[in-house]
């Protein structure tokens, strides 16, 4: 009944208006249905012929040089944007880039030089964190032709210089890196600087005990590149203004005496515990960050907490540098962990929180200790 209704209604009823959709509907339909009578045969040659031109056209529509831009409009479709070009950057290398900017610099597009010359720089750093003598030596260039580009793009004087000192220290660390890459180990640079030559007493002091006794450990083996890592990221900078002005020397020699006095007492507790490798250089490194801080960071500390006592802070008591305590007990664990699963990296991070947390323990301690003979306000002493 539902089937002869409906077909009444359609036949002989009123006209029924049906949206434009419903018959743009219907009529795709009937020829998706029409679809359905292609045989077999001609639908799969069909298939075929698309898969083959899909594969031979844009391997034809592309240069073999990659580097070369293809025009958007592939296929001559136009509006259709050309993605290809951009995906084959993906596997590019820094060289890539680095020559990519060149030929864009050569001709006179130099925001897209420099733009090139970055992804140059990004990619040699990933490829190389640790930034060895030769890494540091192609990113001087990279940020000298960056320079170049700046100053030639016209209203970027700040960047270009900017670049140009950037290429300045990272040569200067370069160089610094070679010397010491060639001798088989890094230089101190900022003492080898202040004491005029490598061969000085002094640098021969810090490099035995770094070669001869901290790094034959495995706990000081994975504690060097973390210090490195610090070290070096403002010593060239530093080494290179002392050696642009000898003035400063007598000042640095006056700076870096305390860190010699430092260094040759570790050395003492690591030769006393030479049988244990591991325990004379954790012993090593308590002594020596228990007395950097106490010679470099708490005066400092003394200062700020005499000015807070004239302002009539009251301050706290030892006993409330547990937390402290506690966080030094907890690094020394994992310090330890990593030791004995041979975790680097895990060794390596370690390692250099356990002489943070040593170093604020031992200032804080002695600080709060000291507290009750600090000067205090003139209301603290006559209560």
């Amino acid at each position: 009944m539902k089937g002869k209704t409906h077909t009444r209604i359609c036949d002989g009823g009123p006209e029924i208006r049906q949206p434009l959709f419903y018959a743009v509907y219907k009529r795709f339909n009937v020829r998706l249905k029409n679809l359905s009578y292609m045989t077999p045969c001609a639908f799969g040659s069909l298939l075929l012929a698309v898969l083959i031109v899909s594969a031979v056209v844009p391997a034809a529509a592309i240069p073999d040089d990659s580097s070369s831009t293809v025009a958007p409009g592939l296929l001559g479709l136009p509006g259709v944007p050309d993605l290809l070009q951009e995906k084959s950057k993906l596997q590019w290398d820094w060289v890539k880039f680095k020559q990519e900017g060149d030929r864009l610099y050569e001709s006179g597009n130099y925001e897209e030089a420099v733009k090139h010359y970055t992804m140059a720089e990004g990619l040699l750093l990933e490829k190389d964190p640790d930034r060895r003598s030769t890494t540091e030596s192609s990113l001087a260039n990279l940020e000298t032709m960056k320079s170049s580009a700046y100053q030639k793009w016209g209203g970027h004087d700040a960047e270009a210089q900017k670049s140009a000192r950037k290429a300045q220290e990272l040569r200067a660390s370069a160089d610094a890196k070679g010397r010491a890459e060639a001798s088989g180990s890094y230089g101190c640079l900022i003492v080898t600087a202040t004491y005029g030559s490598p061969l000085a007493s002094e640098v021969q002091l810090v490099r035995t005990f770094r070669d001869e006794s901290i790094a034959k450990s495995y706990t000081g083996s994975r504690f060097m590149p973390g210090f490195n890592a610090w070290y070096y990221s403002f010593s060239p900078q530093v080494s290179a203004y002392i050696n642009e002005h000898p003035v400063v020397k007598p000042v640095m020699q006056i700076l870096i005496m305390p860190v010699l006095e430092i260094v040759l007492l570790a050395q003492v507790c690591w030769t006393f515990l030479s049988f244990n490798p591991e325990l004379a250089t954790i012993t090593a490194i308590i002594v020596g960050s228990a007395l950097y801080g106490l010679v470099y960071v708490f005066p400092t500390v003394m200062a700020g907490i005499w000015i807070a006592r004239r302002r009539g802070w009251e301050g706290t008591g030892i006993r409330n540098i547990w937390p402290a305590a506690a966080a030094w007990v907890l690094t020394l664990l994992l310090l330890m962990t990593g030791i004995f699963l041979s975790l680097d990296d895990f060794t390596t991070i370690a390692s250099g929180l356990f002489v943070i947390v040593t170093i604020i323990l031992v200032v804080a301690g002695v600080s709060l200790s000291l507290l009750p003979y600090i000067g205090r306000s003139n209301t603290s002493a006559q209560k």
